[in-house]
């Protein structure tokens, strides 16, 4: 019964996220046609299709999947709902590591700015991880309050950077998040980074059902705990990490997605993977399709839109007073 509702839930939602893509992808500042992809590649209409929008829209698409797969990780982690990148300080301490490159010389090139982004989320989950942790293993409490100062701390001094070089312009994309400018590049290193995540949830979909257990009833289930747990919070890293070289600073997408999939489906992690991914990518559709034609020919900032969404999210969350356990 289980498996065909999940089944049925999956449809639904491939049939939304094709219908999602092709209006995000058709829609923009002139509305145009999908039989346009076919026409004359000497039309300027062509032109756009196929060298801004869709890039742009397969980009989308893949940093939703990547975002609220890792605010899923991320809450099963810590066993608290309401835990997401955005909300901890790793998009933040992505963002920051590419503007310090930037500034220091680094060519900001597919690879480079993939590796920048990594390493600055790696190392601010390490730090708020760190804060969290007592004898008794990690605080989820703690765990949220402490990464949401650091996530404050981390994007001030971003703003800061930026006012103080003169760059905010040059750093618009990354602080206020946006999908203008995705090459084919891009996808492809998204295309690498959501095959990455599926092969690991696939070999360690046992052992990441079990995170939501306690240590010992999870080794007792032939799980490592603490093995799964490292690469768990690698993958949320890699997760984080390349949506932020790609589209900058978006949050709340991991935070509330995850929570209506449980509510449609409550099931084991590895079970409700395929339909968090689908949904994240119609969420951002959805969003970046409301950013770039709401107040054409300008472009709304794209995390303002997924904040407003996601901040009323978090504030159902909050008054219906969800609990937090500690790991």
């Amino acid at each position: 019964m289980k498996t065909k509702k999940l089944t049925w839930i999956n449809g639904v939602l491939l049939l939304i996220l094709i219908l999602a893509f092709v209006a995000n992808l058709c829609g923009g500042v002139q509305w145009y046609g999908l039989n346009q992809l076919w026409a004359d590649p000497n039309l300027m209409a062509t032109k756009i299709m196929w060298t801004i929008r869709l890039p742009r829209s397969l980009s989308v698409v893949l940093v939703g999947a990547l975002l609220a797969f890792s605010g899923q990780l991320m809450q099963a982690l810590s066993k608290n709902p309401i835990a997401d990148p955005s909300i901890l300080g790793v998009n933040a301490g992505a963002m920051l590591a590419l503007m310090i490159g930037s500034l220091f010389g680094i060519s900001l090139s597919v690879f480079n700015t993939m590796w920048l982004s990594i390493c600055g989320a790696l190392i601010t989950f390490l730090i708020v991880l760190g804060l969290s942790m007592t004898k008794q293993g990690i605080d989820p409490l703690r765990f949220i309050l402490g990464g949401t100062v650091f996530a404050s701390f981390i994007s001030c001094i971003a703003y800061a950077v930026s006012l103080l070089t003169n760059s905010s312009v040059q750093f618009r994309n990354l602080l206020v998040g946006g999908f203008s400018g995705a090459t084919y590049s891009q996808v492809e290193l998204l295309t690498v980074g959501i095959i990455v995540v599926i092969v690991l949830v696939v070999v360690l979909r046992k052992s990441l059902t079990l995170l939501v257990l306690d240590d010992a009833t999870a080794s007792s289930l032939g799980a490592k705990p603490g093995v799964t747990r490292i690469i768990a919070s690698l993958m949320v890293v890699i997760c984080a990490g390349i949506s932020v070289a790609v589209a900058g600073n978006i949050g709340f997408v991991g935070l509330g997605i995850p929570q209506v999939i449980n509510y449609l489906h409550p099931d084991a992690l590895e079970r409700n993977v395929v339909p968090t991914m689908l949904a994240g990518g119609i969420f951002m559709l959805v969003v970046d399709l409301i950013a770039k034609t709401l107040a054409a020919p300008t472009e709304l900032p794209l995390s303002a839109l997924s904040a407003i969404f996601g901040g009323a999210f978090l504030f159902i969350i909050v008054a219906k007073g969800s609990r937090v356990t500690q790991i």
